[in-house]
């Protein structure tokens, strides 16, 4: 393997973990922004995460149109986070599974969600979604 390789291998396995804060309330509530805010700021200083990008929107989770979303979609296809932290799962989205398809989206773009509550990791949204494919195609 030549060195220049091998430097390029290197600096994506030793590097912090770049992370993205996404923060979303539904009724207008500076107040509750900043906190999650502060909240995922506080939790990215304490694991030593590389803060890249914060997104705070207003607006209802039960549509993923949202421009807070696209934002984070773009940057996510730009190559600019490893790691997306929310408040909770709910902050994503109202529809569970709208909001598990963009997490396993995410997943397969070698990003990992990181809700502060513990409510799922990526692996565990893939299994949902398996089971939710093989109940939709009666093999359950």
């Amino acid at each position: 393997m030549d060195k220049m390789r091998y430097a390029a291998i290197y600096m994506r396995v030793a590097r912090t973990p770049r992370a993205w804060i996404y923060c979303r309330v539904a009724a207008p509530d500076a107040f509750a922004l900043k906190t999650q805010q502060e909240k995922l700021t506080a939790f990215a200083e304490k694991n030593h995460y590389e803060v890249v990008g914060c997104t705070s929107e207003q607006g209802t989770g039960t549509i993923m149109e949202r421009p807070g979303l696209a934002e984070i979609t773009n940057a996510v296809l730009r190559g600019e986070m490893d790691i997306l932290l929310v408040l909770n799962a709910t902050r994503l989205g109202r529809d569970i599974w709208r909001t598990l398809e963009y997490v396993g989206w995410l997943g397969e773009h070698n990003v990992k969600v990181i809700c502060l509550n513990g409510e799922f990791s990526n692996q565990e949204v893939g299994q949902l979604l398996r089971t939710k494919q093989a109940m939709q195609d009666g093999a359950i």
